[in-house]
């Protein structure tokens, strides 16, 4: 079947992927609120469905004569497990836009259902990890004597009130990342690196990041650590924050960024959106632990993320995806963000002390 659902058209990067996808192939708009999804189907002339995830009857029934839902409505932590268990009864290809890494790696722990059930199932769908797993494994392509790999990313010039909802729900006292190929929990902001972004060094701090679990897998590289660029006060506060939720327990402070993000304006403002970019800078340690660097340069997330799912959704309704469950750059090459129009790649050849 070549009937595509997108369940979540009625937030801010769903409604902006519900006007991409319009007009380009056979689309069924989703969500829980009958009257919102209306509101934005009618203006594009599309069909929706209103159901919940919490009733997995109505999930399976909506998802019947669908061949690929693009799943965009977040907290994946709570969304993504129903929605793939309607996916995996009905035989139905499975996307969603979701980065947080527990939920990646508990999705990646069910390939074989999604093989047996012979769909594809390509989480992150977004502009992480897609992009950056794509940074991550070109510059392995490139390098393939790569031992260990950093990945430096840009502070993010826009964001959604629905980003920093999600960034609340995820506070955590530990960072993730890859080391002797497990996974490993750190204090957050106890790891830090510096990174030139284009405007001289840059300060970073470790922080979660789903290529800490799909570019393992991925590239083969046993040391992964992705970091985001801070102002030191900023890294100051995070690591603050790492103790203290250590003391208390993270449910206060994901309280208290609840209270912020519901302050926080809905959308960003979309001259500033169209004007932002991100820069990340992968370096790729050889044996004797010299760095090498590749650029990849990329619009602001909310449009890379629509020109990647878009893409992707395309590819899967085209067959092109395997079955199973496997990042996009493992499912389409390490091209595919740049193929989508989402991103640029600068080589820096030269080589340095790490």
């Amino acid at each position: 079947m070549s009937r595509a659902l997108l369940y979540g058209a009625t937030g801010y990067t769903g409604q902006a992927l519900a006007r991409q996808l319009a007009g380009t192939c056979d689309l069924v708009l989703a969500g829980r609120n009958a009257a919102a999804l209306a509101a934005v189907a009618g203006p594009l002339g599309l069909p929706w469905r209103a159901f919940a995830l919490d009733a997995p009857g109505e999930v399976r029934a909506a998802l019947a004569d669908v061949g690929a839902v693009l799943h965009a409505a977040g907290p994946f932590a709570a969304t993504a497990m129903p929605m793939l268990d309607a996916c995996l009864a009905t035989g139905t290809h499975y996307l969603d836009l979701g980065g947080e890494w527990r939920v990646i790696a508990a999705l990646f722990a069910r390939d074989a259902e999604a093989r047996d059930a012979g769909i594809a199932v390509l989480p992150g769908a977004a502009l992480t990890p897609a992009a950056t797993d794509c940074l991550l494994l070109a510059a392995v392509e490139r390098w393939p004597d790569t031992r260990a790999l950093r990945l430096g990313v840009s502070a993010a010039q826009v964001v959604s009130r629905g980003s920093v909802a999600t960034m609340a729900g995820l506070a955590d006292p530990g960072t993730v990342i890859r080391r002797g190929g497990a996974l490993e929990m750190i204090p957050a902001g106890s790891l830090t690196q510096m990174f030139d972004f284009g405007d001289g060094p840059a300060e970073t701090a470790a922080t979660d990041w789903a290529s800490v679990v799909t570019a393992g897998e991925l590239t083969g590289v046993e040391d992964i650590a992705v970091f985001s660029q801070m102002h030191w006060s900023m890294r100051a506060g995070y690591r603050a924050a790492g103790i203290g939720m250590a003391l208390t327990g993270a449910a206060p402070w994901r309280m208290a960024g609840g209270a912020i993000a519901r302050l926080w304006p809905a959308a960003p403002d979309e001259p500033a959106r169209d004007a932002a970019r991100f820069t990340m800078v992968a370096e790729a340690l050889d044996p004797w632990r010299r760095v090498r660097r590749l650029t990849m340069e990329t619009l602001d997330g909310y449009g890379a993320s629509v020109r990647i799912a878009a893409a992707a959704l395309h590819r899967v309704l085209a067959g092109e995806a395997p079955a199973g469950v496997s990042s996009l750059a493992a499912a389409f090459g390490s091209g595919f963000a740049v193929d989508a129009g989402a991103a640029r790649f600068s080589a820096q050849d030269r080589s340095t002390a790490a």
